[in-house]
């Protein structure tokens, strides 16, 4: 596939810091979709890798540029926050052939392609989210079907090097499903939805993960994913995906994590299946959203950070079925969201005073897309 309308070398070198006369071109905003590319059991990939695509800020329109084709079922990505390098989990693993998943780096280059660097194994069964801590010398891998978290080390170019830390999680049933570094520490979380419970590592020096605490959410509610406020960081939500929940979780001044504030996400009377998928603050920290797949819809809450409770503003269509990651421009004017079975990602400008969303227009298509990450724009 061809690189459509626009010159990706120009806008991937303003970004860097390079100058050009075409303002128009470089206003556009690079962002890498992860996806499915097989058949499996909860999907039915159609996709054939990682896409490069481009948001026009001006009018919310996606467009869709190359694929790096040789990864199968890159579900999540992540850019380190120099944004030179992208790495994916392969989210395989479970027969006989082939054991465990992987996690595959790549560099990102000046034209938005991506040049693959190392694969590693993961180290267990379905690898379904990858992180990198801020100073972009640790990855972090969460293995769903093996419920463990992995730390290696990364090196000057993408090199990623055997596993440093392999870690278990206790239970009958963990399904590791994040692993997320806290911002401003050395602390490290993991979510396990298989035994309703969040972990929290210490990250040595080594790079060498350490049980520090763990919290437990209720029976039942499957956590999935969690998102720190962008401006406390003693602040976090999780979104819990079998119970359709949003949690408000706050750090006292004990060092001790409580459950301040618990909401549906679904809307007073819906009766269909739903289970809960990804969760983001707003840039602003007033306004918290989370995927619903089954009700197709994010919910908007709005965040009372000094009360610490949660207040539903509304419900929006996604346009499409089975959203799954989201994720804001820097600025905080847009979200895009990844429609995995409609293959489609739809673009809504966000009002930061209200916390509402407004579709830009019809969704673009976009083959299984289960993950957006922007390029993270040069200061």
């Amino acid at each position: 596939m061809k690189f459509q309308v626009v010159s990706v070398f120009i806008s991937f070198a303003i970004l860097n810091g390079c100058k050009s006369s075409q303002p128009s071109e470089a206003s556009l905003l690079p962002f890498f979709v992860g996806t499915y590319t097989q058949k499996m059991g909860h999907v039915d990939g159609k996709a054939s890798g990682i896409y490069t695509c481009y948001l026009d800020p001006a009018t919310g329109k996606v467009q869709l540029g190359d694929s790096t084709t040789q990864i199968e079922n890159p579900s999540f990505i992540t850019i380190s926050s120099d944004g030179r390098r992208l790495f994916a989990v392969s989210e395989l693993g479970g027969t006989p052939e082939q054991p465990f998943g992987t996690v595959v780096s790549y560099l990102i280059q000046a034209d938005g392609h991506l040049k693959r660097m190392a694969e590693v194994s993961s180290q267990g069964v379905a690898p379904c989210h990858v992180s990198t801590d801020p100073s972009g010398k640790w990855l972090f891998v969460a293995n769903y079907g093996t419920g463990n978290v992995c730390s290696y080390s990364i090196g000057a170019f993408g090199q990623i090097s055997g596993p440093i830390s392999v870690i278990q999680h206790p239970g009958a049933s963990p399904w590791a499903h994040m692993v997320q570094p806290e911002p401003g520490s050395s602390f490290i979380w993991a979510v396990d939805k298989g035994v309703d419970s969040l972990f929290q590592y210490e990250l040595g020096s080594d790079g060498k993960l350490s049980r520090a605490d763990a919290f437990g959410v209720g029976k039942g509610k499957g956590p999935r994913h969690l998102a720190f406020h962008p401006t406390d960081s003693n602040l976090m939500a999780v979104v819990a995906e079998l119970s359709s929940e949003v949690l408000l979780i706050r750090r006292d001044s004990t060092n001790h994590w409580n459950l301040v504030d618990s909401i549906s996400s679904l809307p007073t009377g819906f009766e269909g299946d739903n289970t809960g998928a990804d969760i983001h603050f707003h840039p602003n920290g007033r306004f918290l959203y989370a995927s619903n797949r089954g009700h197709n819809s994010l919910v908007i809450l709005s965040v009372d950070a000094e009360k610490v409770n949660l207040e539903v503003v509304g419900h929006m269509p996604v346009e499409g079925a089975i959203p799954r990651n989201f994720a804001f421009t820097q600025d905080g004017n847009w979200l895009l969201v990844a429609n995995q079975n409609s293959g489609t990602i739809s673009s809504f400008r966000v009002d930061g005073r209200t916390g509402q969303l407004s579709l830009a227009g019809p969704p673009a298509k976009v083959p299984t897309p289960v993950c957006i990450q922007f390029l993270p724009l040069k200061e």
